[in-house]
């Protein structure tokens, strides 16, 4: 259904007006509304004689509508796909939004006059949630709701055009006929909105809620990234767009105010979120987190979220892992409690359920020496194009390999080819032979310095190399968005990283369910994707191979990293650097030796000696 609804709307029209006019009027004619005298809906009521009705009796068929929440749900569901990278906007499910209000809504104690707001309002999802409730604890009309109580703000002019047709549907659906509403609705961009220069005697907002846009900086125009850098929570990393919204929400509070959110939930580990967790910190700013962990609350998003409900008062953090499923059986008991001085702004906040995971954090932590002052990591090349410089031969003689690609055979020099593997499909080491690939490689090395191949002799000594690449030098030159023209050479690999490692490596993965490595004898051997260690001792990679397949490390990574669907963790530097690495023995290092030896007793025993 949904497929047809969006199918309809691209084919009918790409005016916001035009598509909101045929929304609108379904649900007129749904819940036999038409004869309103609303003077905002009345352009949008589509009559028998106009030439758009047609088309309405089509969409009749395959648009149902059974409630107004539907009608927020096709708001937000017309948006087109490159506007969401763009703009962050997604649906948030009506349990959530519920949840949200109420909770803020909890500490309020004269609603009346109460002012609640949405800085980024999308199509008034929260808004419409919050004056539903504020109308049964008042008994106000909405009229005196929409005018009196109910803020919001929002990039999009059109996304204000919907605010004001939901929330007006909304009163419509119960009862209340009037002519013109007043809303207190802005088109605006909240990184620079002023709000008492369009409140008057404004002092700030007792409730903020909503769900912040979701646009990692790579997708924020240079304006955005310029407004970013007024707020003090963006200094730390490449900051994602709902990072600032915390800021800009707890600053523009009352004392004692709240502020309730659903966020991505990755801050509380990234570097990104670093500046955000010094600003908590230094604030000691009264904190609830309830983490979905790997949870995806958003139907076709990749995105792994929270709750956070930030008062403006002093206090610690209040933290809870559960399935969105039992949020309403949470009560102050539930949470586990933290206060600032515990947590590690720098590194990110290890946040779990109970004392014993705490405390088994602590004790692996405080073993022996972290992880990242042992061990060096890296991730895979970055060409960018892989599909154009990797290859496995079809044939090979003693010279060139032979590739059948793109519908045409090329022969390749051998010399300017390195071995590479992806490690993230090595499960074992002889995996490491038969997922071998080759890569053109057109870098040499000069006073111990990896430079790229000069081009003339590039052609020279490479000529057929260079002549298959410059066959896909418009692709290579359409990286990174068309910025490869900023490349040392057009052929060049899209970044630099990985490709001077010249040691035995310890290969594992991004993301998996329980971690599995794999060591590589070869040291010349380059990789993409995954993750290595990188060392020029066997014999520590061995011992360091043992301690990260035994079960205490597998229990320390569940409960530091981050969650993704499917009981999927991420194995990312960030989540591992901590890891305490205990000093062992002579005597214990020659047990390790011994192939029939119990590893994960082995160093279960060792950390308990600690």
């Amino acid at each position: 259904m949904k497929k047809k609804i969006f199918s309809f709307l691209e084919d009918y029209s790409t005016n916001p007006f035009v598509i909101d006019r045929l929304i609108v009027s379904v649900f007129l004619y749904t819940f036999n509304k038409k004869e309103t005298t609303n003077k905002l809906l009345l352009p949008y009521i589509i009559k028998e004689n106009d030439k758009d009705y047609k088309f309405l009796k089509e969409f009749l068929s395959i648009c149902k509508l059974h409630e107004i929440e539907d009608l927020i749900r096709i708001f937000e569901f017309i948006i087109s796909p490159q506007e969401k990278v763009v703009t962050g906007a997604v649906y948030t499910p009506s349990n959530i939004r519920k949840y949200i209000v109420e909770q803020c809504l909890s500490n309020v104690t004269e609603f009346r006059n109460m002012k609640i707001c949405d800085p980024a309002c999308g199509c008034a999802g929260f808004l419409y949630t919050a004056a539903q409730i504020i109308r049964k604890k008042t008994s106000k009309t909405y009229a005196e709701i929409f005018s009196q109580n109910i803020f919001g703000l929002d990039i999009q002019d059109y996304s204000i055009t919907r605010s004001k047709l939901l929330l007006t549907l909304l009163a419509l659906s119960e009862g209340e006929e009037v002519s013109d509403f007043e809303f207190n609705l802005f088109h605006g961009n909240a990184l620079d909105f002023d709000w008492s220069a369009n409140i008057s005697e404004f002092s700030g907002f007792q409730v903020i809620v909503g769900n912040p846009p979701y646009v990692c900086s790579r997708n924020m125009d240079n304006k955005t990234l310029i407004l970013l850098d007024r707020w003090s929570v963006t200094k730390s990393g490449h900051p994602d767009l709902y990072i600032p919204f915390f800021q800009i929400g707890y600053e523009n509070l009352i004392e004692g105010g709240v502020l309730g959110l659903i966020t991505v939930n990755t801050f509380i580990k990234s570097i990104n979120g670093r500046a955000l967790r010094n600003y908590f910190s230094s604030n000691e700013i009264k904190i609830k987190i309830i983490n979905f962990g790997g949870e995806q609350i958003f139907r076709g998003k990749n995105t792994y979220t929270c709750l956070c409900f930030l008062q403006k008062t002093k206090g610690g953090i209040s933290y809870k892992r559960i399935k969105s499923s039992e949020l309403h059986n949470l009560n102050h008991n539930s949470f586990f409690h933290y206060e600032y001085s515990e947590l590690n702004n720098q590194d990110g906040w290890n946040l779990v359920n109970s004392y014993n995971k705490n405390n088994f954090i602590n004790r692996i932590e405080s073993t022996g020496t972290p992880f990242k002052d042992l061990y060096t990591t890296r991730n895979g090349i970055a060409t960018l194009r892989n599909d154009i410089y990797k290859f496995v031969p079809d044939r090979e003689d003693s010279k060139y390999y032979f590739i059948n690609k793109f519908d045409n055979e090329y022969k390749i020099e051998k010399n300017i080819c390195r071995k590479i593997v992806n490690a993230n499909k090595i499960k074992c080491e002889r995996d490491l032979i038969l997922n071998e690939e080759k890569i053109i490689f057109p870098y040499t090395q000069q006073n111990d310095e990896l430079i790229i191949l000069p081009e003339d002799e590039f052609l020279v000594n490479y000529p057929f190399a260079y002549k298959y690449l410059e066959e896909f030098k418009k692709e290579l030159y359409d990286r990174d968005k068309g910025k490869a023209y900023k490349y040392e050479k057009w052929y060049a690999y899209g970044r630099r990283q990985s490709m001077d490692i010249y040691a035995y490596k310890l290969f594992f993965p991004h993301i998996c369910e329980r971690p599995r490595f794999i060591i590589s004898r070869d040291k010349d051997l380059l990789f993409y994707n995954g993750i290595a260690v990188i060392n020029n001792s066997l014999r520590e990679l061995k011992e360091l191979k043992s301690l990260l397949e035994s079960d205490i490390f597998f229990e320390y990574i569940k409960n530091t990293t981050k969650d993704y669907s499917s009981g999927y963790i991420s194995m990312s530097r960030n989540y591992i650097k901590n890891f305490g690495i205990p000093e062992i023995s002579s005597d214990d290092r020659a047990k390790l030796k011994i192939s029939e030896i119990d590893h994960n007793l082995f160093w279960k025993k060792i950390y308990d000696k600690k």
